[in-house]
């Protein structure tokens, strides 16, 4: 008898234990379905063309969320919108997953303009191009180097080399040349024994453009104490208007001394 009651209530002790490793079990599997939300997903909007609060409206729609992982810079495109996303429009994710975007840069690239001054035209073109400017009125003028890159101006404004522009920006050129030039001519004027700055506004004044301006020996903060010795082209030459005049300085007064009176007995 002792027998049959352990044997009894070791089958319900089996019993009790499959049924409680069934409904855990069914517990378990209930709770996952429920977290995990098994069987629901949300399509994914397309962001693509649109602005960062137009999407994040959308995303709140559709219980998603966004981050902006990423800022690129594209010509053709509108500033501020977004360009790329991930995951892809059309795909299936949970309720509330994370969007990641790629906006275009709300400002434009700033370009640093190179140096194609005493170039040819062709190839400041070619270079400017290439680095996203944009050519517009190209002026010939008057000069002693055909077909060179004299100046360029962006918004009526002269340039220097090495400037930070707007991508896109539409710069001018002024190019110069002298083949069956017909208009008046410019006089060289006598720059020996003039200082720098008399020399370059004495240029100026001329009609005529600052070329090199070279020393016999470099100063040292008392640049204002030498004199051009020499230039080219010489005074007195008959020159088109906007050629470049090239000068030599020195602190040793006989030097221009010298060259005057060469200048004087030619």
């Amino acid at each position: 008898m002792t027998n049959i009651l352990k044997s009894k209530i070791l089958w319900i002790n089996i019993i009790v234990a499959i049924v409680t490793v069934v409904m855990l079990g069914i517990l378990t599997l209930t709770f996952l379905k429920y977290y995990t939300r098994h069987g629901e997903f949300v399509i994914t909007p397309e962001l693509k063309g649109l602005y960062e609060d137009e999407a994040e409206s959308i995303l709140k729609q559709n219980a998603l969320r966004m981050e902006i992982v990423d800022s690129v810079y594209l010509r053709n495109e509108k500033p501020g919108i977004i360009v790329e996303q991930t995951p892809k429009a059309g795909g299936k994710v949970k309720s509330g997953r994370v969007i990641y975007l790629t906006i275009n840069a709300k400002s434009k690239k700033q370009v640093i303009v190179p140096n194609v001054l005493k170039v040819s035209k062709r190839q400041a073109e070619s270079t400017l191009k290439s680095l996203g400017f944009v050519i517009g009125n190209v002026e010939i003028v008057p000069s002693e180097f055909p077909d060179e890159v004299l100046e360029i101006k962006y918004k009526g404004r002269t340039i220097e080399v090495g400037e930070r522009l707007p991508d896109g920006a539409v710069l001018s050129l002024k190019v110069g040349e002298n083949a069956a030039y017909e208009g008046s001519m410019a006089f060289v004027p006598i720059l020996i024994g003039l200082s720098r700055d008399a020399a370059v506004m004495k240029i100026a004044a001329n009609e005529l453009s600052l070329g090199d301006i070279n020393f016999d020996i470099p100063p040292a903060n008392d640049g204002e104490k030498y004199m051009v010795f020499r230039q080219s082209p010489e005074a007195g030459e008959r020159v088109v208007p906007d050629t470049r005049i090239h000068i030599w300085l020195s602190k040793d007064a006989k030097k221009s001394q010298a060259q005057q009176q060469d200048d004087f007995f030619d």
